[in-house]
This record gives C-alpha cells, structure tokens and sequence, in this order.
C-alpha cells in the first residue's frame, strides 16, 4: 500500500497543510520495493543494523530518498538515506557506509 507522508504536519518556515513530499512504498507496491523488502543492511564492518521494511520516495522527483529499516521488536524505525548505501550483490545485502 502505498501511502503520501509529509504534508500535514507545521514545520517553522513552511506553510500548514502544503503538498506531501514523500511516498512510502512497501514491498507490494512496486518490484523494486519487492526485491529490497527483508534485505539484510549491514554497516561497512559486516555488523548487521536491520532489514528494509519499506522505501520512502520523494513524490516531486520520483527519486528514491531513504530507506525504512525494521529492527529488533519493540525498536524505533530508523531511516537511512539512499545515497549512503550500496548494493553488495556478492552477499545479497545493502551496506551503509560512512567516511568515519
């Protein structure tokens, strides 16, 4: 299902109720969503942070933004933008890396 975020709510600076900014794609909305959905994320040591449960997209770009890790049960969602990760075929899992 897909699902509009970020338009309701105040920001400083931004008026009330503009246009939504990102879209929330789960696994059944898209093959790309579909193949990412239960993909290991790992850090660049190979330390295991979480699993994609869905993909945020930006609605004025159609670009994909971030993605929605889902962690141990009872544990905040964390997102984590697209561009920090990279697909490591080899092992089948995404990597987030860091210049630190």
């Amino acid at each position: 299902m897909q699902r509009i975020l970020g338009g309701s709510r105040a920001r400083p600076g931004r008026p009330r109720g503009g246009p939504p900014r990102f879209a929330r794609l789960s696994a059944n909305d898209s093959s790309t969503a579909d193949l990412l959905f239960g993909c290991p994320v790992v850090t660049a040591h190979g330390e295991r942070i979480g699993t994609v449960d869905h993909l945020m997209v930006d609605i004025l770009t159609h670009q994909l933004r971030y993605v929605v890790l889902a962690r141990k049960k009872n544990e905040a969602l964390v997102s984590i933008p697209w561009h920090a990760l990279y697909f490591d075929a080899a092992q089948g899992r995404l990597v987030f890396y860091t210049l630190y």
